[in-house]
């Protein structure tokens, strides 16, 4: 079954004829024929013939092969089991992937999600097409229904579903509240939902019912099975958990979109596949395209002495920051500098050192469809809708290209191979050792460099002479770098252990255009409570507003010290539980862990109250009382606060916050006696 969405928005179900197959490779050739009268006498092969076939991608060679066709996906799975049971087959190829892949790879041959022209006849798909999309930046017009379940214990108390700006809440029993559900989803006839957790053990019950006969054909668009592994949902689509570069929302859909068509897979498999699967699926696609069949796994490392490995795997090169307060500072940006390596050298898992071919024809077309949205998002208005569509298109797109050359050397990856992972370092570095050279040459002194960012400064420099300097960088490293963003004034802290050594990967600062942007420090931490990133964020935005760095070095540091007296007395008058909350992810069951951390003490206490609380599972919690000798009782998870926080633990939170944006100035926060006052503290 196929469904479409044609011009006038109606959902269409078609079907399309689909003739699974694989290959078999029997022990020894003298064995072929024995293995071709075996399936020939199958009741669930349709075909059978043998085919000279490449296999193989590091030392391909040309083999003949036992070519099965099946009748459908059930029969090809018979098929596959009695070729390993006859002890005639060395090898299978092609039964590792899904069904829907197989389809898509050998009888559609069109992305999901695509603009496509189709001839049919009746409901039966004749040919199709692919049209350009219709426009740039939007994405398809499919409606998209979030909906958070809500629970007391492991029962079902209702729902909370939001669609185009629009909230609905369903509080009732739990027979009720999937009946709701279901009215809902009908009413609003959604392409996608998006339920939290589907795939995980915390909605384990939420999933059993909508496997259940009565709901399922509900919450459908007809009567076919579920596929709830794969999100396929009789007409609907229930989208996983995996979102690299792009949020569940509606502007989201645009980066899932080209998530999907870079896998070549659904939408519901594009958001529970990791990267590496999502690589692995184009990889595939690529070489069947070039009749090529890939093993299972062709990983690919010899064994090496200890100072080979010393000499070559070394990662990228990092200058060390000039810590302190810079004023006119470029960050000069290598563009997908990984990508452009590859692309350049040739670098691949068959050929590292050069004239491979399947990673630069993975790459190719995306680094160059990537670079284009990029650049026409320059002409976009700054937070309009098409400029929040084209960057979750693009961000989707990066992490993807910077995974390819992140799984290029894993042992995970079906090709990988740890010479070209450390060609793509070898190269990165050269082009960082060249791009501090010329930067030298030209008068602009380096203040901190990170694998593919050079940071650089020059007393009086324009925004212009900066762009020269990134087109003189590319024309002498052979890759493109452009001027990424331009400071008004820059900081780099120093390690709160060791004041002598500064900080790697951290920094605040902001630019010409008035936005704060930091790396490594608290604001950027995804377990910081609100209430200070809120502070924070104000704190560097109130420091920086000078027009001097004496200015900031005096004036916008006593207006840092009454912003902190004004955010301490906020404390003490009291916040929302939503402002304090730490949020962090258990990265094991609660059960093996050793020690009772903050987060850990949190999910025993939801467990306790009957909520299912799993590893990868997130937990929010508020510190109550830190110094309590019990762990138990230091924190209470957000769900269950109805008390007071430790406006203690706060207010040093928010002191260590002021800390890092001050003492990267050279001011110091020092702890006094309780009735001074705050301008004692620097």
């Amino acid at each position: 079954m196929v469904w479409v969405k044609d011009s006038s928005g109606r959902s269409l179900r078609l079907v399309d004829e689909y003739r699974p197959c694989v290959y078999l490779r029997p022990k020894s050739e003298a064995l072929l024929g024995e293995l071709a009268r075996l399936f020939e006498q199958s009741p669930d092969a349709r075909r059978v013939e043998v085919v000279d076939r490449l296999v193989g991608l590091w030392r391909p060679s040309r083999r003949r092969l036992l070519r099965v066709e099946a009748f459908g996906a059930r029969s090809v799975e018979r098929l596959v089991k009695t070729a390993r049971r006859s002890g005639l087959v060395g090898e299978v190829y092609g039964d590792d992937l899904p069904h829907v892949q197989r389809y898509l790879f050998n009888g559609l041959r069109i992305e999901p999600s695509s603009h496509v022209s189709l001839k049919v006849s009746g409901d039966r798909i004749v040919a199709a097409e692919r049209l350009p999309d219709p426009d740039e930046f939007r994405p398809p017009p499919f409606k998209l229904l979030r909906v958070i379940p809500r629970h007391a214990g492991e029962r079902l108390t209702g729902f909370v579903a939001e669609t185009g700006g629009r909230a609905f809440r369903l509080d009732c029993s739990e027979d009720s509240a999937v009946k709701g559900l279901v009215e809902l989803v009908s009413a609003l006839d959604p392409d996608l939902i998006y339920l939290p957790g589907l795939n995980r053990r915390a909605s384990k019950r939420l999933a059993d019912l909508l496997k259940s006969g009565g709901v399922g054909s509900g919450l459908g668009r007809c009567g076919d099975p579920w596929r709830l592994s794969q999100g396929s949902a009789a007409g609907r689509v229930f989208l996983g958990d995996v979102f690299y570069g792009f949020e569940p929302d509606e502007y989201g859909l645009a980066g899932l979109v080209e998530r999907a068509r870079f896998s070549f897979t659904t939408l519901g498999l594009a958001t529970r596949w990791t990267s590496n699967r999502c690589i692995d699926s184009r990889n595939i696609y690529v070489l069947s395209c070039m009749d090529v069949l890939a093993p299972r796994l062709e990983f690919m490392e010899d064994v090496r002495g200890l100072g080979e490995l010393l000499e070559r795997d070394r990662g990228g090169i990092t200058f060390t920051p000039k810590p302190g307060l810079h004023e006119n500072v470029a960050a000069l940006d290598f563009d997908s500098q990984y990508p452009s390596i590859i692309l350049k050298y040739g670098i691949s898992y068959e050929r590292p050192l050069g004239g491979g071919g399947l990673i630069p024809s993975v790459l190719r077309p995306w680094l160059e469809r990537r670079l284009r949205l990029k650049r026409l998002r320059r002409s976009l208005t700054p937070g309009s809708e098409e400029e929040l569509y084209c960057t979750q298109r693009i961000e989707a797109l990066k992490l993807i290209l910077c995974t390819q050359y992140g799984i290029s050397g894993c042992c995970w990856n079906r090709f990988g191979n740890t010479f070209a992972f450390e060609e793509i370092n070898k190269a990165s570095r050269q082009a960082m050792l060249i791009s501090k050279r010329v930067a030298e040459d030209e008068g602009f002194e380096i203040i901190y460099g990170d694998v593919d960012s050079l940071f650089v400064k020059k007393e009086g420099a324009s925004r212009r002479e900066y762009e020269v300097l990134a087109g003189r960088i590319s024309e002498a490293a052979g890759l493109p770098m452009s001027l990424d963003r331009h400071f008004k004034f820059l900081a780099f802290p120093r390690l709160r252990t060791d004041p002598d050594t500064p900080a790697l990967k951290r920094y605040f600062g902001v630019t010409y255009e008035g936005a704060v942007e930091a790396r490594g420090i608290e604001l950027r931490r995804s377990d910081t409570p609100p209430i200070i990133r809120e502070f924070q964020e104000k704190l560097i935005r109130t420091v920086m507003s000078g027009s001097s760095a004496h200015e900031v070095l005096t004036r916008g540091v006593k207006e840092g010290l009454r912003l902190l007296e004004e955010y301490e007395q906020i404390l003490s008058k009291g916040l929302e539980a939503w402002e304090l909350e730490i949020y962090r992810a258990l990265g094991k069951p609660t059960s093996e862990y050793r020690r009772e951390l903050a987060h850990v003490s949190a999910a025993l206490q939801l467990q306790a109250s009957g909520q299912i609380i799993g590893k990868g599972e997130g937990v929010g919690y508020i510190y109550t009382s830190r110094r309590h000798p019990s762990p138990s009782c230091r924190v209470r998870a957000t769900q269950l606060f109805a008390g007071r926080c430790d406006i203690e633990y706060y207010r040093e939170y928010l002191r260590r916050a002021a800390q890092t944006v001050l003492s990267a100035l050279g001011a110091e926060l020092r702890k006094a006696d309780k009735n001074a006052r705050l301008e004692r503290w620097l």
